[in-house]
């Protein structure tokens, strides 16, 4: 007997289903590479913008919509790091950090963010603990939550946010035994359904039916949180608010190691070395080019590691410094570094990439850790690593 012949309905509902039931690593894919390419965007809008507010006169009219263009290249630089989440592969900065200072230091920022409408009461332990987070992750994580409650507040519309401290004694709970910093967002209205907590927060879990109980905001939080180590907690009763805590673990003031402080900006950020510019996509590399050009430097592009070989090798004596992306095709950042110790003397290196993915970053970096510059950048940003890196 023949099976029954599937109707061309059953058949497209099925295909419809499974878009809808994309696997998570899928989404992870996507939402990456979207990361990289507006991220390589971002530094062509944010270098044209910046290139045009250095030409014009400091009074001509046209510098107004110069600077709504870099706010907006802003903004969207701000949209890009949320939508890293979705690959929970966000590339950190971590350092040793405060955050009742951070908090205490975004009050204001945060007042005017709430609707005018809303009553916000910041509390702040007198702490000096010490994590370690990156500074402006931990500000968007709380300027995101923050967004969040304030779209969803209602009844006597408060939101409350509370910096404290919390220690752990036993194991067993969700967050392990140890002493953290904690950071608290609350606000009065609807609380969440008890089912819907877990895929609030994880954007893995964002498929099918899931879908819209995961806000892009919250995803954020999740993915910088957990990625340095911390953890999220959602507390809430569908009617009594909802509550966001955030458990940082604290440092242990004797483990705390002096970073190295940051170089102060050169008096000049121009210079008259040879700078070899490695980079596959040719709006970003003639944008970094002129960069350089305008700062003094003498600049030779190559769109692959396997050009920028071929040329070095017509050179007299190795360019001064090898400014190159990481993952590009033919032969990555960390390839053309590799073969270069093999063929030449090796110039000082600086990488870039708009890549945000730890994982793909990983594989295309040589084995040697080398000073880096994350896209999207402005010029000013890049001549003054430069500089840094040839100053060493």
């Amino acid at each position: 007997m023949k099976a029954p012949r599937k109707s061309g309905r059953t058949e497209r509902v099925g295909a419809a289903s499974k878009r809808r039931n994309t696997p998570p690593e899928t989404i992870s894919d996507l939402a990456g590479g979207l990361a990289h390419d507006f991220n390589n965007v971002l530094t062509i809008m944010r270098n044209c913008a910046a290139f045009l507010r250095d030409d014009l006169p400091p009074d001509d009219p046209r510098q107004e919509y110069v600077t709504t263009m870099m706010v907006a290249a802003d903004r969207a630089e701000r949209l890009t790091s949320q939508l890293q989440a979705f690959g929970l592969t966000q590339m950190l900065r971590p350092e040793y950090i405060k955050p009742a200072d951070i908090i205490r230091a975004m009050s204001q920022t945060l007042r005017q963010i709430v609707p005018e409408d809303v009553d916000l009461k910041i509390t702040i332990t007198p702490s000096d603990n010490t994590v370690v987070f990156d500074p402006s992750q931990l500000q968007t994580a709380v300027l995101n939550l923050v967004s969040w409650a304030s779209s969803r507040v209602s009844g006597p519309r408060r939101i409350w946010i509370t910096v404290d401290e919390q220690t752990i004694a036993e194991d067993g709970g969700a967050v392990p035994r140890g002493h953290f910093v904690t950071l608290i967002v609350k606000k009065t209205g609807q609380g969440i359904d008890a089912s819907n907590k877990e895929s609030l927060f994880n954007p893995k879990l964002a498929t099918g039916r899931t879908a819209a109980n995961t806000d892009l905001r919250l995803a954020s939080v999740y993915a910088v949180v957990t990625q340095s180590g911390g953890h999220v907690d959602v507390h809430a009763e569908p009617g009594k608010g909802t509550e966001f805590k955030l458990s940082l673990p604290v440092v242990d003031a004797a483990n705390v190691i002096q970073l190295p402080t940051k170089r102060r900006a050169s008096a000049s950020l121009d210079g008259t070395e040879v700078v070899m510019v490695v980079e596959d996509d040719v709006n970003v590399r003639r944008l970094v080019r002129e960069a350089l050009e305008r700062h003094g430097y003498t600049v030779f592009e190559a769109e692959n590691g396997v050009e920028a070989l071929r040329m070095i090798a017509m050179f007299d004596s190795p360019p001064d410094l090898l400014l190159t992306d990481l993952v590009m095709p033919r032969l990555s950042g960390g390839g053309l570094i590799e073969a270069l110790k093999l063929k030449a003397k090796l110039p000082k290196i600086l990488l870039m990439s708009a890549h945000t993915d730890s994982a793909v970053l990983q594989r295309a970096a040589p084995p040697d850790k080398y000073p880096f510059i994350k896209k999207p950048f402005v010029h000013q940003e890049l001549a003054d690593r430069v500089r840094e890196v040839l100053d060493e």
